[in-house]
């Protein structure tokens, strides 16, 4: 697969991925998206790496934040995901789309690794014997190889 992401200056990147990889971006941008509307995902463990508490400690300092920022961190992420679905075919990215794409592949990134379950020191060649899991490990490895090609071209000081 060839895959290149370069700097085009002023924080713009130049995105050279194959189609389906771009389309792929995209599903997991919508359903990211979807995600952060579904009522019934409120339990999700994936969503609460995305929205962690603003205090363990103090239960009613979390709810105040939640109820304060809540809303605007969620619109914030649906968002990037926006914007990523709609440059998904862009072959030059500006810096604003630049940096909704790495927020946006972080957040999939960081949903897949909860389910996963990933640590520091996790075996990603155990997970061969499943199908599914082994996919899943694969998008996630891609996933943060592609942020940090994208922030290394943003800013390549």
């Amino acid at each position: 697969m060839n895959v290149g992401i370069t700097a085009a200056g002023g924080g713009a990147v130049m995105v050279d991925l194959p189609d389906d990889l771009r389309d792929l971006l995209a599903s997991l941008a919508k359903q990211l998206a979807e995600l952060i509307d579904d009522p019934d995902a409120a339990d999700d463990p994936g969503l609460a790496r995305l929205f962690p508490p603003a205090s363990v400690d103090d239960p009613m300092e979390a709810l105040g934040f939640e109820q304060l920022m809540g809303d605007a961190i969620r619109a914030g992420k649906r968002e990037s995901a926006s914007v990523l679905r709609a440059t998904a075919h862009q072959k030059r990215l500006s810096p604003d789309e630049t940096l909704a794409w790495m927020r946006c592949l972080n957040d999939i990134r960081l949903l897949i690794g909860t389910r996963l379950d990933v640590q520091e020191d996790s075996d990603f060649e155990a997970m061969v014997d499943d199908p599914l899991l082994e996919q899943a490990a694969i998008i996630y490895i891609s996933l943060s190889e592609l942020v940090g090609m994208l922030s290394l071209a943003a800013d390549p000081t």
